[in-house]
């Protein structure tokens, strides 16, 4: 029961935050320097995430994670009711749409930290790895929903409204959560001074390398969302309708393998399946960067998919169980940290080759991102730890 809740509450949120997103983009980049705002936009919630990230894990591990998710997603509420009230006024809509984006960067942040940090404190060992399945598989269908919804049922006269309606959708997803049966669990003294938490986290590089490896697989697609459309119309010289097939051959190959693995990873095997998923998924890069035609990369794009799903849902498994809850939050929040840092120093290299080299194969590029990730679970083999990650009373 409180799976099927936490599923269909969270798909609730994803459809409405997804097809606010969709529109947000799409008409500041229509408004007169609005493409502007939005690039800027971006740039400074991704380089300000960075340093907001450990805050969001001690939020995280400090209070109720039920509470702090309802209150996420209530705010995110509001911010979009704002947005939906400033959208007939020029000014104001810029304005408040560049702040939704904003304000959804940050949103995103703390939900995940929260929502994996209570999937940990509901669930218990043998029903997580079914609980990251699900929500991998609610994930793409909700991405595969807000698309058919954006193509067939969406017009521009319909912006404002859905703004106010998604505002109601968020309210609803909020309420849900109440159905959950939940007791927050008390945090002891030693788990609440920050730099204690902090320090017992970067002391275990096994743990450290392994969040770092396992977002590997979101970098690299942050980077093929750039090199895709380039690649595509600039090389390929094809139409956006070619776009769209990479995006449902990725949220099939996704749902279908979240769903698959979740009934068979341990935390036994979630090593092993993590590396066998990051070979396949470097080797795919391989493949489509020696053949970058378009049906090398749509089927290259339903294994990423396939992958990378199924390297999430791995470490999430694996990590909620070797991860104290006290401060299961704060180690995520030091992952979401280094990965905002990969993120933005890779999105920086890749511009300046696309400056340099207008017409080259990018995807050489994302190989090279992919194989870095490859090289640190050959250095696992060496240090990997499966004591638990927890503060020590000694510590304190």
């Amino acid at each position: 029961m409180k799976l099927s809740v936490l599923v269909f509450a969270n798909f609730i949120a994803s459809i409405a935050m997804g097809i606010a997103l969709t529109i947000v983009p799409w008409e500041l980049s229509k408004s007169l320097g609005g493409e502007k705002v939005l690039a800027f936009t971006a740039t400074y919630a991704t380089a300000l995430l960075i340093f907001l990230a450990p805050v969001s894990g001690r939020v995280v591990d400090r209070f109720s994670r039920r509470s702090t998710l309802m209150i996420c997603i209530a705010i995110m509420a509001g911010v979009l009711q704002i947005a939906s009230v400033a959208y007939g006024n020029s000014f104001l809509k810029i304005a408040s749409l560049s702040a939704f984006y904003f304000a959804s960067q940050v949103f995103f942040l703390f939900f995940y930290s929260a929502l994996t940090a209570f999937i940990q404190e509901v669930f218990a060992e043998g029903e997580r790895g079914k609980v990251n399945g699900w929500m991998q598989v609610e994930m793409q269908a909700s991405t595969f929903v807000v698309g058919l919804l954006m193509i067939y049922a969406v017009n521009s006269d319909d912006f404002q409204f859905l703004l106010q309606l998604n505002s109601g959708l968020m309210l609803l997803s909020a309420l849900l959560f109440c159905f959950i049966p939940y007791t927050q669990q008390a945090r002891p003294a030693r788990a609440r001074v920050s730099r204690i938490v902090f320090r017992s986290i970067l002391k275990r590089k096994d743990l450290i390398l392994l969040g770092v490896c396992a977002n590997i697989t979101y970098v690299a697609i942050m980077m093929l969302n750039v090199v895709h459309p380039i690649y595509l119309s600039g090389v390929l010289k094809l139409d956006i309708s070619d776009l769209a097939k990479l995006s449902i051959s990725f949220g099939l190959g996704a749902a279908l393998s979240g769903f698959l693995v979740s009934r068979i990873v341990t935390t036994q095997s979630a090593l092993m399946t993590m590396r066998i998923c990051l070979v396949i998924y470097t080797l795919t890069l391989l493949t489509i960067s020696v053949f970058p035609a378009l049906p090398t990369i749509v089927m290259g794009m339903g294994v990423l998919g396939a992958t990378g799903s199924a390297n999430r849902v791995a470490y999430n498994t694996y990590v909620m169980n070797l991860v104290e809850k006290d401060i299961f939050g704060s180690y995520l929040s030091v992952i979401s940290s280094l990965t905002y840092i990969q993120r933005s120093l890779f999105g920086f290299l890749l511009s300046l080759l696309i400056v340099g080299f207008p017409a080259a194969n990018y995807y050489w590029f994302v190989f090279a991102i992919s194989a870095c990730g490859l090289l640190g679970h050959v250095i696992l083999l060496f240090i990997t730890n499966n004591q638990i990650l927890e503060v020590r009373e000694e510590h304190a």
